[in-house]
């Protein structure tokens, strides 16, 4: 399996003290930004059996772009353990039940997303990833037992510099 680690787009400002701040929204340029890396994926053939997301509306908004620019519009699953509060475990116990799938793509939030991507390929919460908001990576869990391994974490200025570029 191929799992693809998104963090949401660019979302209103964070007021840790306001208790509305769980239902922050993507900005214009958050939403245009993801579009643009929806685009990317489409133009190299990237396809997902599983998208799913936090429930937070700033990252379901991001999982709608992908799937809506990937043309399956219907295909976003949400997930709690996606949510931030969850640890890193919660959602490698449900990337276990799906396994079989192809490829996978998770949309979810910092500081969680960076301790998923590290625990999985090191057994540790910190290897130093950070991933920006839009940045993304590519992990590939091997077809037996073994490790699984980064491929790819791309910023997302990165993506957008390659564009429409194909491989």
């Amino acid at each position: 399996m191929d799992l693809y680690i998104l963090r949401h787009g660019k979302a209103g400002s964070a007021d840790h003290s306001d208790p509305g701040d769980g239902e922050r929204r993507l900005t214009r340029q958050g939403r245009e930004e993801i579009a643009e890396i929806g685009a990317w994926m489409r133009n190299r053939g990237i396809k997902f059996s599983v998208i799913a997301s936090s429930p937070l509306p700033r990252a379901m908004e991001t999982a709608s772009i992908i799937a809506r620019v990937l043309g399956d519009p219907e295909r976003v699953a949400s997930w709690n353990e996606l949510a931030t509060g969850y640890p890193p475990a919660a959602v490698i116990g449900k990337i276990n039940e799906i396994l079989h799938e192809n490829r996978v793509l998770l949309v979810g939030h910092e500081p969680q997303l960076s301790s998923l991507v590290s625990l999985i390929i090191s057994d540790r919460h910190d290897c130093g990833i950070s991933l920006k908001k839009g940045g993304i990576a590519r992990i590939r869990f091997p077809g037996e037992s073994g490790r699984a391994e980064l491929l790819w974490l791309l910023p997302p200025g990165l993506i957008r510099d390659l564009g429409g570029q194909k491989k």
